[in-house]
């Protein structure tokens, strides 16, 4: 089969839930299926300013073609454009000059994703809040698929999206929360939906003694692994913990990995280490006391599962439906709605060890048993046989 797939960056050194997820799935559909991934020429998706060369290239067996973004965004003025809208009622024009501003605005990737939607037997797109992904579906409905990775957020509630939504001609989901909240808000009538989830390796953790040696850690530590950025929690997370510090002797050290989106925290007892490789991360993930996921818009979060596989518990925030429900599923965390349960939930997990293995055990349980790679291709290749026809 020849399949499209849309996202608005991509490439291995992207963090991001959705453009990870999409890489994973075409990068183990390409043994399967022919995978071209249209995307654009922006890392960063803050400016969206062009990085990467544009045309076509290879990676990991998935053929990748970027279009470059023709206007980069201002954020600062995006803000000011944003709030307003948020607040009042508007036009249809209004959320449009919107959806534009959000960009990325690559005029281009949407007349390729017309001009080829005859050659594909599916095109899949992942995330339905960018410019690619609303102007691509309304170019190529006819074989659809969406997954949105959608939370509660004031854009879901635009008008706009309400014809995104219904031109779908099926859903992938990365969890019940994300699915239940799609169907109450824009309903799925009988078309194809599956809670698609994302496969997650049981891998070796590697060096977890040369991970502390190199990165002098010597006490106990928590682990925030990916985009630091206010708009995730990390602020919050960094005063809630500031408390803990000072309310708890033999506090845990708070390590913090990932791109920085906001300014470096001076809090005492956070480290900022930087971005590192998959194999120190695997290490770190594997030798922290917990991982702490506190964005309360979430889809399915990635960095949880993955320390779950690695029998590390989560300290999740409650404001998220998805990362309570994983907590609550699985058994596997604790999940805190205010300073002082952040506190105490990281206190009972840094000094209680057999607490500790026993949410471990669970949550490795819950990962070996719910996102197997091969569970999940098949719901993939399912959704997009349905389209197909």
């Amino acid at each position: 089969m020849n399949v499209a797939f849309v996202v608005q960056r991509y490439g291995p050194d992207i963090t991001g839930g959705s453009e990870t997820l999409a890489r994973a799935v075409a990068e183990r559909l390409a043994a399967q299926m022919r995978i071209t991934v249209l995307t654009t020429c922006a890392r960063d998706y803050v400016t969206w300013r062009n990085e990467l060369p544009a045309g076509p290239s290879q990676l990991n067996g998935v053929e990748v073609v970027r279009f470059p973004v023709e206007e980069e965004r201002d954020l600062e003025a995006f803000n000011r454009l944003s709030e307003p809208l948020y607040a009042r009622p508007h036009s249809e024009a209004d959320e449009l000059v919107w959806l534009r501003r959000q960009g990325p605005y690559a005029p281009r990737l949407v007349e390729a994703v017309e001009k080829g939607k005859r050659e594909w037997d599916a095109v899949v797109f992942f995330t339905y809040l960018y410019h690619p992904t609303y102007f691509g579906m309304r170019a190529a409905p006819e074989r659809s698929v969406l997954v949105p990775t959608a939370h509660d957020e004031p854009p879901l509630r635009f008008g706009i999206y309400d014809t995104l939504f219904a031109s779908a001609r099926a859903f992938g989901f990365c969890s019940v929360p994300e699915m239940e909240l799609v169907k109450a808000r824009f309903g799925l009538g009988d078309r194809p939906a599956a809670v698609t989830g994302i496969g997650v390796e049981m891998a070796d953790p590697g060096d977890i003694e040369g991970f502390r040696i190199r990165h002098d850690i010597r006490g106990p530590y928590v682990l925030y692994a990916g985009r630091i950025d206010a708009g995730k929690g990390c602020e919050e997370m960094v005063d809630f913990y500031d408390r803990y510090r000072r309310d708890h002797a033999g506090a845990a050290e708070l390590v913090l990995i990932g791109r920085l989106a906001m300014d470096e925290p001076r809090v005492p007892g956070v480290r900022y280490l930087g971005f590192l490789s998959e194999d120190e991360k695997r290490a770190a993930l594997a030798g922290a006391r917990a991982v702490v996921c506190p964005s309360p818009f979430e889809s399915l979060s990635i960095v949880l599962l993955e320390g779950m596989a690695h029998g590390t518990p989560a300290l999740a925030s409650a404001r998220s439906p998805v990362l309570k429900d994983h907590c609550v599923r699985s058994q596997g965390g604790l999940y805190y709605s205010c300073a002082a349960e952040f506190s105490e939930a990281l206190d009972l997990l840094v000094r209680e060890p057999v607490l500790r293995q026993a949410l471990g055990d669970n949550g490795r349980r819950y990962v070996r048993e719910s996102y197997r790679w091969d569970a999940v291709l098949a719901r993939y290749r399912g959704l997009i046989e349905a389209v197909a026809g």
